[in-house]
């Protein structure tokens, strides 16, 4: 495979050299040890990807005895370290990840890049059915599971070619661009199945050589469906919710639980927001003065509140989605509803004040990654998309400091 060699390995100075500048990523069983949800088989990927590094990976897990047949409830995680190599490569380690049914993460210091971080996409939860998947059968559609520790790097570019001066035969230049469309045509048809809408692939393919998407915000890990593994700093029990917080997790969680970007969701947010008001002037309905408002609820027999306000519009531009924010009690969350005004948005609420019945009503617009786990509110949720995830906690109590809490009156 010259072709695949000279268009998409990371550093080729010519395609007849490669073999003898290219060293196979070392594959390694590190034993069985104690995870978080329990006993876990932990293997690690170390080097540079080459082809033939899928197969290396599934023959060390065959040396090593582990499958999820031997053991349907224990996970099997692989450790990525590695600055990259052939863009085919990578995309058959994804691949050969969701057929093997592994766990995919990025030790704390520790980098994955390039073909690397196409490879890290295919981590997935424990097979739904421990039957071995054939070369031949349809990829699994279970969950995936890609983790990112704390102070791990991971991230993307396109394929590109490097070669040295010289003159290089016109089919073989022209071999190799093909050959890096069809990597990228490759990836755009495995989107689905990676869990990743083909609308986000362009953030990760659009750097060139020298630029890298870095993923270490909260935008890139919510879209991407990677769990950041820092629990630091948790929402506990009584926190106090400033308005900035609020927004922030209305309109992040909007866009997250459809696996979209939610960097543009603000600057719509705010349309929609100056629409709504100006439309009410011009009904003089006064609830212009109370566009972001806070509605006290009862949550069983506790009395607790849910702040209020639109961030979109229907997708038929009738009526406004609004987000209702709710603290909850232990367990805060967002919920969408459409109405045209704030009186229709709470007509339920005059029937049955109970918080439960009103967000779980056949009115509530159902979003959701697929993943309860990655559908519950965590504190990366309330701070602004671009937050650096080493930042969030910094964030979180600037806000704390300078704002004052929401509360029902």
């Amino acid at each position: 495979m010259i072709l695949r060699h000279l268009a998409l390995c990371a550093a080729i100075v010519s395609a007849l050299s490669l073999a003898s500048m290219t060293h196979a990523a070392e594959v390694v069983f590190e034993g069985i040890k104690d995870g978080q949800i329990g006993p876990e088989a932990r293997f690690r990927l170390e080097g540079d990807i080459v082809e033939g590094d899928s197969g290396r990976v599934a023959e060390a897990l065959r040396k090593a005895d582990v499958s999820p047949q031997q053991d349907p409830w224990r996970r099997i995680v692989i450790a990525l370290n590695s600055p990259g190599g052939d863009f085919h490569e990578g995309i058959d380690l994804a691949i050969t990840f969701r057929r093997l049914g592994l766990a995919t993460v990025i030790r704390s210091a520790d980098a994955c890049y390039s073909a690397c971080a196409i490879a890290f996409l295919g981590g997935v939860d424990l097979p739904k059915d421990p039957t071995p998947v054939g070369e031949n059968d349809p990829l699994p559609s279970q969950k995936p599971s890609r983790s990112l520790e704390k102070d791990a790097r991971l991230g993307f570019h396109a394929p590109y070619l490097t070669v040295a001066d010289g003159n290089y035969a016109a089919g073989l230049v022209q071999d190799a661009y093909r050959a890096a469309v069809l990597g990228i045509a490759r990836l755009v048809s495995l989107a689905d199945r990676l869990y990743i809408v083909p609308a986000e692939l362009p953030r990760l393919l659009a750097p060139g050589r020298d630029e890298m998407y870095m993923a270490d915000d909260v935008d890139a890990v919510r879209v991407l469906g990677i769990a950041y593994t820092d629990y630091s700093y948790q929402i506990r029990e009584n926190y106090r919710f400033t308005q900035s917080m609020i927004l922030n997790g209305c309109v992040n969680r909007y866009y997250h639980l459809q696996r979209r970007s939610s960097a543009d969701g603000f600057a719509n947010a705010f349309s929609v927001l100056n629409e709504f008001i100006e439309g009410s002037q011009l009904m003089e309905n006064g609830e212009d003065a109370i566009v972001f408002g806070v509605r006290k609820v009862m949550q069983g027999t506790a009395a607790t509140w849910v702040a209020y306000l639109p961030i979109a519009k229907t997708q038929d531009g009738d009526r406004f989605v609004w987000c209702l924010f709710s603290p909850a009690v232990g367990s805060p969350t967002t919920f969408y509803k459409p109405g045209g005004t704030i009186e229709e948005l709470f007509s339920e609420l005059e029937k049955k004040n109970d918080l439960w019945s009103y967000s779980s009503s056949e009115t509530t617009i159902r979003l959701s990654t697929g993943d309860w786990i990655d559908d519950m509110m965590r504190a990366l949720d309330l701070v602004p998309p671009q937050t650096k995830l080493s930042d969030v906690a910094r964030q979180l109590e600037t806000y704390r400091t300078t704002e004052t809490p929401v509360e029902a009156k």
